[in-house]
């Protein structure tokens, strides 16, 4: 399985985002500094951008001074609300599809199946949940 590359840059800008303004480098991290340094297109830039501001993460700013900045602490922000925020409610695993055998054997394996993928989708979750920008800059 691989998770949109979207999930990989999201991250990486977060981060570069929180070190720079860490740094005292920047206050607002120009787009066009972003887009370069972390070689993402600045069209596919725009779109990870605009899912981390509708979920709170980032704010931006337009003008000469304009850029983007961290909404809010390093601290709070884990991967998961990033993964989250690009993926939104997006199931790991799709499993709407159903066997054409019926009969209760094939119920029950569905179903096991089914938990394992939601048990497996919870266990990434969770770890995700438990790292933070501020995690990652102490490494």
């Amino acid at each position: 399985m691989s998770y949109p590359l979207s999930v990989w840059q999201a991250m990486l800008a977060c981060v570069y985002t929180a070190d720079k303004a860490r740094l005292g480098e920047f206050d607002f991290v120009p787009t066009s500094r972003l887009a370069e340094d972390l070689a993402i297109p600045a069209p596919s830039l725009a779109r990870l951008l605009r899912g981390l501001n509708r979920a709170g993460i980032i704010e931006t700013r337009e003008g000469s001074r304009g850029g983007v900045r961290l909404a809010v602490t390093p601290e709070t922000v884990t991967l998961r609300s990033i993964f989250e925020a690009i993926e939104q409610d997006l199931p790991l695993f799709r499993t709407d599809s159903s066997p054409a055998v019926t009969g209760a054997t094939p119920t029950q394996r569905t179903r096991a199946l089914r938990k394992a993928l939601a048990q497996a989708e919870d266990a990434m979750r969770t770890s995700l949940e438990g790292v933070t920008l501020e995690d990652i800059s102490r490494n």
